[in-house]
């Protein structure tokens, strides 16, 4: 123990930490920018994680961007080697570890422009959950951005209560494997005692035990088993930060999909809510919310009260769907149907929006500015009605719309994606690391993927020395070898898609 809350536990069991799109500065930064702040500029930017952990999210970050640097800390001694091992071999000198307790943080390090705190906060006792947001508030610069994701109530209460029935079971065992294991056959005794009734107490106890059985041994100990798990309602958040001069900015999200209420019910949650912090509050209660990815600032920064279309002229525009018939007419009569992750199918009639998702779609996986997103979109409304393109105020709410829904993503940087195959393909040395060595990949978007061994090894592989034609004979002889084993790759089946879902008119 250090200085009150964990750290030998992770040095015991470490957790198998992924990079978090949702945690790079440029999220951070755009997602502050539409809420009329003007975020510090990422080249040259400074960036702090706190709880940094293996340095699988920050050395991703730390090559992405090469002109900013970054600081992380965490209190495990064993993880912040891995970290600091993971930046010398992929050459990331723009990073900096610290095996240390966060509460020594102190003026030496200077200001960061972006903090980022995530999955830490609940898992610390008040004391130190005081000491992020002090950290945040003293060590943030004047425009900066602190990033804290967070288990919030009411979603929460109903974990807590299978947390505190598994901690009772184990309370009097210390190895992490044997409380894993007893963790997970007391679940599955609990369901099995209660499987020939079909009330709502044994369908919890179902649901629990199968997730208890499907998680990662490191996920379950840290996440569900650690000493320390303090959920907060979301007000609450606020009013701390508020406590260190620091203010509520929005959530690190559009909204999803599976988000979405009647206007019935915004109607009454608006009338029910006196200000945006008792509205997001409301929403927690209607949605049982059990996680939140907040973002703050200083108390100072002025903020506007909700997105500020205009900002969109400082984006660029990515499509996160894409047509389910690439070569169909836009402007044909009746509804098109796009897809998204996860088997999403989602239809509209709309000319404008499917126009505009079909030149997006032509540029994957480059972005567009907001002058040509802007163009497509008056161009479409043009065609469809006979009049002039309307305003750029009017197009500026339409992409609005798409972002909303999820359609659209917005960017400040177009990540130097090839689009096309190079002579002697290279992959960045982060990923080629992270691949040798059976690690979640991070993309050039920041996102954590999960490889195949035959996808593993060609990205190992792709360090710019070798033609493509030379990497797939490695490969096959590696096969040939039995060194790896063939595998098959497909598309889910259509029948196995999520049903389709319209998409507002914009």
């Amino acid at each position: 123990r250090m200085k009150g809350f964990a750290g030998t536990t992770y040095d015991e069991v470490p957790y198998m930490a992924a990079s978090f799109s949702n945690t790079h500065p440029e999220v951070l930064a755009v997602t502050a920018l539409l809420r009329g702040i003007d975020p510090p500029p990422l080249d040259g930017a400074r960036v702090l994680e706190l709880g940094c952990a293996r340095g699988a999210n920050l050395v991703p970050m730390a090559s992405s961007l090469p002109n900013a640097s970054f600081v992380g800390v965490d209190l495990s001694h064993r993880q912040i080697d891995e970290a600091r091992e993971t930046a010398r071999a992929v050459g990331a000198a723009n990073v900096t570890f610290h095996a240390m307790d966060l509460r020594d943080l102190d003026d030496s390090f200077g200001s960061f422009d972006y903090v980022v705190a995530h999955g830490l906060y609940s898992w610390v006792p008040p004391d130190v959950q005081e000491a992020i947001l002090e950290v945040c508030a003293r060590r943030l610069s004047p425009n900066g951005i602190a990033y804290v994701s967070y288990n919030t109530f009411p979603g929460w209460h109903l974990s807590r209560m299978f947390r505190d029935m598994m901690l009772y079971r184990i309370r009097r065992l210390s190895d992490p494997a044997e409380r894993v294991r007893e963790a997970r056959g007391f679940m599955r005794f609990l369901s099995d005692a209660m499987k020939r009734d079909d009330n709502l107490w044994s369908i919890l106890l179902r649901e629990q035990a199968a997730f208890v059985e499907e998680a990662n041994d490191w996920y379950l100990l840290h996440d569900d088993l650690e000493e320390e798990n303090n959920p907060v309602y979301f007000y609450e958040m606020v009013e701390a930060a508020a406590r260190h001069g620091l203010q509520y900015v929005t959530e690190e999200r559009w909204g999803t999909p599976d988000e979405v209420l009647p206007p019935e019910a915004w109607s009454v949650i608006d009338r029910f809510a006196s200000d945006r912090i008792e509205r997001e509050q409301y929403i927690d209660f209607v949605r049982n919310g059990r996680f939140r990815r907040s973002l703050f600032c200083h108390a100072d920064v002025s903020v506007a009260p909700g997105p500020v279309p205009e900002r969109l002229e400082r984006c660029r525009f990515r499509s996160r769907v894409r047509p389910a018939d690439p070569s169909a007419d836009p402007f044909a009569p009746g509804d098109e149907r796009f897809l998204g992750d996860a088997g999403l199918s989602l239809s509209s009639s709309d000319v404008r929006l499917r126009a505009l998702l079909h030149v997006l779609y032509d540029v994957w996986p480059r972005t567009l500015d907001h002058a040509a997103v802007t163009h497509v979109l008056g161009e479409a409304a043009r065609r469809a009605s006979g009049a002039p393109p309307p305003p750029v105020p009017i197009l500026q709410r339409m992409l609005h719309q798409a972002l909303l829904a999820q359609l659209v993503s917005t960017h400040l940087v177009d990540a130097p994606v090839a689009t096309a195959l190079a002579e002697k393909p290279a992959a960045t040395p982060i990923a080629r690391y992270q691949a040798a060595h059976g690690e979640p990949v991070t993309n050039l978007f920041h996102q954590a993927l999960d490889l195949a061994p035959l996808d593993r090894f060609v990205v190992s592989r792709l360090d710019g020395t070798r033609t493509a034609a030379e990497v797939e004979a490695e490969l096959a002889a590696s096969v040939a070898a039995g060194a790896l084993a063939p595998t098959e790759t497909g598309r889910a089946d259509e029948a196995q898609a999520a049903p389709p879902r319209s998409v507002p008119e914009l």
